[in-house]
């Protein structure tokens, strides 16, 4: 029994009647593929039902029709080719008074039609020329009137795609296309920001320029920019008009009544700067990066703090005005991000300028984890990975020490660690000694435990952290007694996490795993180093590197890459001995002076009892289990640490016995006792 061919299929049955058509439209929709539509005798009864399903009196026929038109349109360009003046002669007249669906399917096939042969000069000139004004037209028409929705997004985005494509035909349609956009970010007052409208209406304005030609689009392109810088400043103007106004340009261009209006023009600003920095032309066009860098630097130093001079500011505004302050920092932060893309190493300059922001507010922030930190960190990382290293070492300094202090509280307490009943009972004093019951078997009535990172703005924040200081930490000017004590965090996180149970990181089970896997990078990083002498540890790393976190079963696809770049390093080593300082100290006692002092400015044990009241177990018990694994208080005979040669490790350590447990360190690497 032979197969009957699909298309033969779906007109005997899908396709049969019209009502058919309209009922079985999902299933051609989804079983129909570019090897249905090869040359076969049934290829052209299926366009005559496509032809006769278009111009169907039933509005559902038409619907399936122009739907399955695009969908062939879409599989075979042929077939598009040879049938595309029929489709746009009948799809053009339905744009007038047609149902939704209906309006919604002759826009998308008409943008495809016009936006796929624009190779062909012919089609151009005879298919596109004439009917793209006319096809516009509607398009504009929905953007400006249309009470739904979705017709507007689709117009929006229809209009994005052919501006570029057709610059001439849209050069008399700028002025009205521009108003528009700009009446979009204005929004109104009483009423929420539509998201994927703003965006939409973004990228319309940001290819409008494009309609200039090749001379004017970079005039063009520098007046949208202009306009809206002016708008974004007189936004974050009227968004803090209880603020003192130390170096914001004034434009007093809106109202500073409602103050989510002005927020959202504000970000309706960034989002087309962003938008603007993204386009394309075709000549070179000079960049306005002063301007660009000063509205950022803006944004990035808002702040809770600060008074007007003059007159009584009202609270119910100064409230709102305040709440919009970490909104403010996170698009400063979208716009250094896309602006160090663009710009590159021509930010450089302005680098160590826009860094100051940024430090400043990681550092006084009112908590280590705070989601409003996270665009502050990836704008850091935008700058440290596209601009030339900074060769003043107070910056990277600053900053190093900020992300340490945020990775520190990853460390188990020094409680945790020596939570014992025994000597807990010891403590006291004999009068009011009492009997504790420690009841084998209590954590498993408990229903709920706290982690460490319990929501995604943790994550989020740790992995950014941990990502930005590998990227300080290639820094040359770096201070030594910073490079050591950053080599010592990141080295204990890595022995602790091995350690430690996933539930109690995260509730996330994949979270554990990724940070284990970047800790493990950085610290590849480090040991990569070509000032330090990689025969003692290279073992461990090689056993780490064929054990991927992903996939145990399948070796690394990075492995022959990181063994050939410890193997063979591209940089010559030192000739000359490195001094103490550089040497990474295991304990207090080994450790300078200076580098003391940096660890008790981190103030990382109060940090860590703040944090361990609201994110860490409240079992102690289960704790204390968990660091029973590697601790050494169980162990009766001495524990010998291997010789880790580790970031300037010159010469290697001699093996470390702990014989007593009452000297032994919290970790052995930071020595907290």
């Amino acid at each position: 029994m032979s197969i009957s061919h699909p298309l033969k299929t779906f007109l005997q049955l899908q396709l049969a009647s019209d009502n058919a058509a309209v009922l079985n439209l999902p299933y051609v929709i989804q079983f129909l593929s570019p090897q249905h539509l090869q040359p076969s005798p049934h290829l052209q009864k299926w366009l005559t039902r496509i032809n006769s399903l278009v111009h169907s009196k039933h509005p559902g026929a038409r619907w399936a029709g122009l739907s399955i038109a695009c969908q062939t349109a879409i599989f075979s360009r042929e077939l598009l080719l040879e049938n595309s003046r029929s489709w746009v002669s009948a799809a053009l007249p339905l744009l007038s008074v047609q149902p939704l669906p209906t309006l919604k399917a002759a826009t998308r096939l008409l943008t495809h039609i016009f936006s796929v042969a624009i190779d062909i000069p012919e089609f151009q000139r005879q298919v596109a020329s004439p009917n793209v004004p006319k096809f516009s037209l509607a398009l504009v028409h929905f953007a400006e009137d249309h009470p739904s929705r979705e017709l507007k997004l689709l117009a929006f985005d229809a209009l994005s795609v052919l501006v570029p494509l057709y610059p001439t035909l849209y050069k008399a349609l700028h002025g009205r296309l521009s108003a528009l956009c700009i009446r979009v970010f204005n929004g109104s007052a009483g009423q929420p920001s539509d998201g994927p409208l703003v965006q939409a209406s973004s990228r319309l304005y940001s290819v409008l320029p494009l309609t200039g030609g090749k001379v004017g689009a970079v005039s063009l392109w520098r007046k949208s920019v202009d306009e809206v810088l002016s708008m974004g400043w007189a936004s974050l103007y009227a968004a803090r008009t209880t603020y003192p106004h130390d170096g914001l340009v004034n434009y007093l261009v809106f109202d500073c009544g409602v103050c989510s209006s002005n927020i959202h023009r504000l970000r309706c600003a960034v989002l087309a700067l962003c938008d603007l920095l993204m386009s394309t032309t075709s000549r070179a066009i000079q960049l306005p990066l002063g301007a660009l860098v000063g509205f950022s630097q803006a944004l990035l130093s808002c702040t809770y703090d600060g008074d007007k001079e003059d007159g009584q500011t009202d609270p119910s505004l100064r409230a709102m005005e305040s709440a919009a302050t970490p909104e403010n920092r996170a698009l400063g932060s979208d716009l250094l991000s896309r602006l160090a893309v663009c710009a590159n190493r021509h930010l450089t300059p302005h680098a160590q300028h826009v860094q100051y922001p940024i430090i400043r507010q990681l550092r006084y922030s009112s908590g280590p984890f705070r989601s409003q930190n996270v665009p502050l960190l990836r704008a850091l990382m935008s700058l440290l990975t596209n601009v030339h290293t900074i060769h003043f070492p107070v910056t990277p300094n600053r900053i190093t020490k900020v992300l340490l202090s945020t990775l520190s509280l990853l460390l188990p307490t020094q409680p945790d660690i020596r939570t014992d009943p025994a000597s807990t009972i010891s403590s006291k004093s004999r009068k009011g000694r009492k009997r504790t019951h420690d009841y084998a078997g209590d954590e498993i009535f408990k229903v709920t435990t706290n982690v460490i990172c319990p929501t995604s703005a943790h994550r989020e924040m740790v992995l950014a952290t941990l990502d930005t200081l590998r990227m300080v930490l290639r820094n040359p000017c770096l201070a030594p007694s910073i490079f050591s004590l950053a080599s010592r965090v990141l080295l204990s996180l890595s022995l602790s996490f091995s350690y430690l149970d996933a539930a109690q990181l995260s509730h996330d089970p994949t979270f554990h795993a990724r940070m284990l896997r970047g800790l493990q990078v950085a610290s590849l990083d480090l040991g990569a180093d070509a000032q330090n002498t990689m025969g003692e540890n290279l073992g461990l790393i090689i056993r780490e590197l064929l054990e991927p976190l992903d996939d145990p079963s399948t070796p690394s696809t990075s492995t022959l890459r990181e063994l050939d770049r410890l193997l063979h390093p591209r940089v010559p080593p030192l000739v000359r001995s490195l001094p103490h300082i550089g040497s990474v100290s295991l304990f207090r006692a080994e450790e300078s002076a200076e580098e003391q002092g940096i660890r008790e400015s981190f103030a990382s044990a109060s940090m860590i009892h703040q944090i361990s009241q609201d994110s860490r177990v409240q079992n102690t018990n289960q704790r204390f289990r968990h660091h029973q694994r590697w601790h050494p208080h169980h162990i009766p005979t001495p524990i010998r640490w291997p010789a880790l040669v580790f970031p300037r490790c010159h010469p290697p350590y001699p093996q470390v016995e702990f014989l007593h447990p009452e000297f032994q360190p919290r970790h052995p690497l930071l020595g907290v006792r």
